[in-house]
């Protein structure tokens, strides 16, 4: 049994239980907020291969990661004012522009990281639990066509895969590997939606099937930009936190991408 198959039966015996039971005294929530600090550490080091920073300035834009989580989920799912959402994002700007100014060594190149972290690793995360709130069957259905995606991909692109998709960002991923799993994501993600009406009771079987291609489209192109990440900062991994999957980041790229846009689309289908 090697180390990737060890840390996969590890993951699901902690994740299940957190996914069936989360909840419950907001454990699935308090959950995606520690896994939305840890891929804040693990994106700040990466940035820190080339512009080493005073570690006050991680540690801020850390922080401020965290509340930005909790802002977007308090919004979303438990009534606060959007108009607080509003103020801390000028807040946001305020200080990092303060920053810019009076602190030699923080450029705009650190204004924009700084912004870019607190943004790429809160909203997917937040997202995530906002959807385990709505109910276990959405969630669900997201992370089926996603690793469905993601697993067809990887068997198919190894035995068939002849054309690279993107050869500069990931050079194993390949256009027959990608289709492949476009259709199994579709499929699988469709046969579960559809029967279980993790929508409602109100959406035809074609609405399960745009959006279940949607999403595994969209959890492919979240993988390629986490990917593009490590590429231009020359690391392998994020961190080595789930040992031969690599890091937060390397595990749950796809899912966090594909949760931001399932609640627009949700939006868009009336369903919140």
């Amino acid at each position: 049994m090697n180390q990737r198959f060890k840390t996969a039966l590890l993951m699901a015996f902690i994740m299940i239980p957190i996914l069936i039971f989360g909840h419950h005294y907001y454990i699935f929530t308090g959950f995606c907020l520690l896994l939305s600090i840890g891929a804040s550490i693990e994106f700040r080091k990466m940035l820190s291969k080339h512009r080493l920073l005073p570690k006050w300035i991680d540690l801020l834009t850390i922080i401020l990661s965290a509340l930005l989580f909790l802002m977007v989920l308090g919004i979303s799912s438990y009534g606060i004012n959007p108009i607080y959402l509003f103020l801390m994002l000028i807040g946001l700007m305020l200080i990092y522009s303060v920053m810019m100014v009076f602190i030699d060594e923080f450029s705009y190149i650190d204004f924009g990281n700084a912004l870019l972290t607190i943004l790429y690793t809160s909203l997917g995360f937040a997202a995530l639990a906002y959807l385990r709130n709505m109910s276990l069957s959405i969630v669900l259905y997201l992370l089926l066509v996603v690793m469905i995606t993601d697993t067809a991909a990887y068997f198919f692109g190894v035995r068939f895969g002849k054309h690279k998709i993107a050869p500069k960002v990931s050079p194993k991923k390949s256009v027959e590997g990608s289709i492949a799993g476009l259709v199994f994501g579709l499929v699988f993600g469709t046969i579960f939606g559809y029967f279980f009406h993790v929508f409602g009771d109100n959406y035809s079987l074609y609405i399960y099937i745009i959006v279940s291609a949607l999403l595994s489209i969209i959890g492919q192109i979240g993988d390629l930009v986490a990917s593009k990440f490590k590429r231009a900062h020359e690391i392998k991994d994020y961190s080595n936190i789930f040992p031969g999957h690599g890091g937060i980041l390397d595990r749950f790229d796809s899912s966090m991408f594909a949760a931001i846009h399932l609640l627009f689309i949700l939006i868009l289908l009336g369903t919140l």
